[in-house]
């Protein structure tokens, strides 16, 4: 009796001793969920973990219940799921601020559906931007190498130089290019027109200057009963263009909007040409060269500039014209407060079209928006994008985008005439 009694209660330590084990390995392994029933794996799992677990599986594998297994299985392929996903973002770049060789507009989309397999919103939300920044470039850079060659090519083939806005174009679409293999296709090309450029500007300068000097002379030594002859003269301020007889009168018309801000970014809807103006002494002047638009279709008057957004997938801004928020964007809905719309439930409407979207419109609805200038008007809001379909936008290219983002500030109005 006594001998029966020890074999059962080593019989009944052994199987304590079993069912602690699969016990204990399964707690392991579902403690690297956020959540085990949807299979979402914590945002992140140490090395140490992933080895301490394998070293488990490795020796315990021939005392593990079918459960327990399961549960390893389940966290191996999703473990692996991540990093090669992971891994698949990392390999498009060439260093830190290039991608690689022969990367496509098909890998990009294959992978972007790829990404939408990881659960971890934290996760998902810094491989989408890894993503999109490489988009970003691959599509920057395809629009820089197309253009480039278009003007390249009829600069060799006819000899006619570029002109000054051309120039000023190849040079920003040159900044752009996030291609190791592209850039160098194009950096001697482009400083070949550009000293090109440069020696015919000189020139021209230089008989302008002398023309200029013998229409000074032969006004001196006019008759003074000789008829007086307007002179086209432009007037210059630090070497700005001031006024002209062919100038807009900006200051008339910026005068009359009530507008007397520092700086304006000038948008003539009729030539679908922006200038930013600059004001000086009472008076406003042009800043650098036109920048040539694609479309406008804001409203004219004055626009405030709400907020330069980039990468805004998460982002909102509020279309409800009685919220005491109206036009504020707001790059999660977590940092919107209690009181906003954006708090409210039902407001994750699919509309694409901010003008159709009450009372919140989401930038997730619009790829084309989520790189975007926010103008806030007293009852309408606007965007400043490089590509967009909706209504109350003014639309440029990448290079022109780039220019008017990076001279652009919050203080800056926007005045569409």
């Amino acid at each position: 009796m006594t001998l029966a009694s020890l074999v059962l209660a080593l019989f009944v330590a052994l199987l304590g001793s079993w069912g602690f084990l699969n016990y204990h390995f399964t707690s392991q392994v579902r403690g690297q969920y956020q959540s085990w029933d949807n299979r979402t794996l914590k945002t992140s799992v140490p090395a140490a973990t992933r080895s301490a677990l394998q070293d488990s599986q490795d020796r315990w594998e021939w005392a593990l219940t079918r459960n327990s297994q399961k549960a390893w299985e389940y966290f191996t392929a999703d473990w692996q799921a991540r990093a090669k996903r992971t891994a698949a973002v990392a390999a498009l770049y060439a260093g830190r601020d290039d991608y690689r060789d022969g990367v496509t507009t098909d890998q990009l989309h294959k992978l972007d559906q790829s990404l939408l397999q990881e659960k971890n919103q934290t996760v998902y939300q810094r491989q989408k931007n890894n993503l999109d920044t490489v988009q970003v470039w691959f599509q920057q850079t395809t629009d820089a190498d197309a253009f480039l060659q278009k003007l390249y090519s009829n600069y060799t083939a006819t000899k006619v130089l570029p002109n000054l806005q051309q120039m000023a174009q190849a040079k920003s679409y040159f900044s752009l290019i996030r291609n190791k293999t592209i850039k160098n296709k194009w950096t001697q090309p482009v400083a070949q027109m550009q000293s090109a450029f440069d020696k015919n500007t000189s020139a021209t300068k230089e008989a302008q200057q002398k023309a200029e000097q013998e229409t000074l002379d032969s006004l001196k030594n006019a008759p003074l009963t000789k008829g007086y002859i307007p002179a086209q003269v432009n007037i210059t301020e630090n070497g700005q263009t001031v006024a002209g007889s062919n100038e807009t009168d900006y200051d008339s018309i910026l005068s009359n909007a009530n507008v007397t801000a520092a700086n304006v970014l000038f948008v003539d809807q009729a030539t679908k040409t922006a200038h930013f103006l600059r004001r000086s002494a009472g008076h406003y002047s042009t800043s650098g060269d036109a920048l040539t638009l694609d479309a406008v279709t804001l409203a004219g008057g004055r626009y405030a500039v709400a907020a330069v957004i980039t990468n805004g997938a998460q982002g909102a801004v509020v279309t409800d014209t009685t919220a005491s928020d109206f036009g504020q964007y707001y790059a999660t809905p977590s940092a919107a407060p209690a009181s906003s719309p954006v708090q409210g439930s039902g407001n994750d409407n699919a509309t694409s079209d901010f003008n159709d979207a009450t009372p919140v419109f989401w930038l997730k609805n619009n790829t084309d928006l989520q790189n975007s200038v926010l103008l806030k008007g007293t009852s309408t809001i606007g965007f400043v994008s490089a590509g967009a379909s909706t209504l109350g936008n003014m639309i440029s290219g990448s290079a022109v985008y780039q220019t008017i983002v990076s001279r652009m500030t919050t203080a800056t109005v926007v005045y569409v005439y």
